[in-house]
């Protein structure tokens, strides 16, 4: 899970203005500074938004500056003004539009989303623009990882509890063996407008990509008003552009894997600088439960059917759009760290630390960090 530093410290209102001046103590994250007292100095304005969307919660923050005319600009890494706006600044009621078409399109906890309809059909459907991308998306991370990513297991996750229907005592083996022959992305296939299905009963769900595209819709929706410096985030998933002050980028903090599924103990483990980039992490210290006093975690094997724990506690991606980073932070917690570790090989342009169970570290666990990550480890 990923979080700024303002979720760190529970900033709850709907819109607040901040404004940065010289001559005065700040508090940024946890650290006070004292800014310089030059008079020229420009003043940054920091812009927030927050709500609700896909079960969770989304933050916006857009940093500012005012151009001579008085209107809102953006600003270079010395904190001049560098170009103005294309468009008014967002409203809550934009973006709240702009997640609901994601919503309306991959939710699979609405029954009239384009792709609950398409789960309910039993051969092909035709698909919005939305639904492609993520299908086309998905096939990719699900070859760069030998199948191990693969959103056509959603028959045993609502076997096993995770999706929206109400928890039972999950499948017996032969039921899990039944819903296994409805799994296998390659047996679904895009012809035109159309997704199709080889079985009836089969079913997709993009869950572990869908948030990080959602993240990516807003930013693409800011980047339209002409706007350059931004944080998104969404359930902790991250895309951040540009500058949050003059030459200081976005940073943002990576919560240590603690089991604690109602997300109540939270503590850091790392803090990154983010710019021009998304990050995403996945890990099943949230989304599980007790059965029979065994860990239930929500990501399911597609080779057995069953949820079975990973020495990966926990995957944070690095990448160049959040879709992707989202989908590789599920892989690698699928994978395992050995298969996470081969597949990262192969893919110099993601960055990732891995949190790799270990019960002889003080700790209970090691990192695993690309190169690219290696500079921010303790």
């Amino acid at each position: 899970m990923l979080f700024s530093f303002a979720l760190l410290f529970g900033q709850k209102k709907v819109f607040q203005l901040f404004k940065l001046q010289a001559c005065k103590f700040i508090l940024l994250g946890w650290a006070v500074g004292l800014t310089g007292c030059a008079s020229e100095k420009p003043v940054i304005e920091r812009l927030l938004w927050e709500g609700s969307t896909m079960g969770t919660t989304y933050m916006l923050k857009v940093a500012l500056v005012q151009d001579e005319a008085g209107a809102y600009a953006n600003f270079d890494s010395s904190g001049s003004p560098s170009e103005p706006l294309l468009a008014k600044l967002p409203t809550q009621e934009g973006l709240d539009s702009v997640l609901d078409r994601v919503n309306a399109s991959l939710s699979t906890y609405r029954s009239e989303s384009t792709l609950s309809q398409f789960n309910r059909c039993s051969s092909c459907f035709l698909v919005d623009s939305m639904l492609k991308r993520n299908f086309t998306a998905s096939m990719l991370v699900h070859e760069a990882s030998s199948g191990a990513f693969d959103p056509s297991v959603y028959p045993l996750v609502q076997a096993w509890g995770f999706g929206p229907q109400p928890r039972d005592m999950g499948p017996d083996s032969s039921r899990v063996q039944e819903l296994l022959q409805l799994v296998g992305l390659g047996q679904f296939v895009l012809k035109g407008d159309s997704l199709c299905k080889s079985k009836p009963g089969q079913m997709l769900d993009f869950s572990a990509i869908a948030k990080g595209y959602g993240v990516d819709v807003v930013g693409w929706y800011l980047e339209s008003l002409g706007i350059r410096n931004y944080l998104v985030e969404i359930g902790g998933e991250i895309r951040a552009s540009g500058w949050r002050d003059p030459a200081q980028p976005w940073t943002v903090a990576v919560e240590k894997p603690m089991d604690d599924p109602r997300g109540q103990q939270r503590a850091v483990l790392l803090q990154i600088p983010v710019r021009n980039r998304s990050m995403a992490s996945s890990g099943n210290y949230r989304n599980f439960y007790m059965l029979n006093g065994v860990k239930m975690a929500h990501t399911i094997q597609t080779s057995t059917g069953y949820p079975t724990p990973s020495d990966v506690l926990a995957a944070t991606i690095m990448a160049d759009d959040c879709m992707t980073a989202d989908a590789y932070a599920t892989a690698c917690m699928a994978l395992g760290s050995s298969g996470a570790k081969a597949m990262l090989s192969e893919h110099p342009e993601l960055d990732a630390i891995l949190v790799i169970g270990n019960p002889k570290a003080a700790s209970g666990y090691i990192l695993y960090a690309t190169r690219g990550m290696k500079a921010y480890l303790p």
